[in-house]
């Protein structure tokens, strides 16, 4: 039952290294996955994982925040911008291997750690696609910003921060609408259409080469 949840984000680095053969990203990549196991560490030995699910929208919105998207997206960000001296291009170019090694041990263990009784079908499947395709989207966001800033098309960068922050808030707010039972097939719809976005920018982006 855990396979697509512990090996999605792995195989999807594996392919990403397959077609890119950047071996300058292994150096981010095993870091950061360094950095989930000592987090994930800390979190088992210095906290409790198990807690009550309110009704409540918001305050389901800002634990899955903090816990487990947004917060550790822009902390492992900020510290491979801040301790990597390699150039804004090359930063811009590896936070898919960087944050997707990162996401590729810490969410399974949020996952495994959070589940007091069985696992269901949008833990096991939907939250992992969603993860990745956030991952997905603002690396393609970030490419498509610098390079829109290296031709001065200012009005595309806006662009691109905005989709860059509905896709970094958004597996938050698929977590916390799931905690309050809200419509199933509503969440899978908006999860699937969120997944598949990337998919047609990357296509897109391919095709225009």
């Amino acid at each position: 039952m855990l396979l697509f949840l512990l090996f999605l984000l792995p195989i999807a680095l594996i392919t990403y290294y397959v077609f890119t053969k950047v071996k300058k990203i292994l150096l981010p990549l095993a870091a950061s996955a360094l950095i989930a196991m000592i987090v994930c560490a800390c979190r088992f030995f210095f906290s409790y994982e198990h807690r009550l699910v309110y009704d409540s929208f918001s305050d389901n919105f800002i634990y899955f925040s903090i816990k487990q998207s947004l917060l550790p997206l822009l902390l492992v960000t900020i510290l491979f911008a801040v301790f990597s001296r390699d150039k804004i291009e090359y930063k811009v170019k590896a936070f898919f291997p960087t944050l997707g090694a990162f996401f590729a041990i810490y969410l399974p263990y949020c996952v495994i750690a959070g589940t007091e009784y069985y696992y269901e079908a949008y833990q096991l499947f939907l939250k992992p696609v969603i993860y990745l395709a956030m991952l997905g989207q603002i690396s393609l966001c970030l490419i498509n910003a610098w390079e829109s800033i290296t031709s001065k098309k200012i009005i595309f960068v806006i662009l691109d921060i905005l989709i860059i922050l509905v896709y970094a808030v958004y597996p938050a707010v698929s977590d916390a609408l799931y905690a309050i039972d809200y419509s199933f097939a509503l969440i899978l719809i908006i999860g699937i259409l969120y997944s598949l976005l990337p998919l047609a920018f990357f296509l897109i982006k391919i095709a225009r080469k």
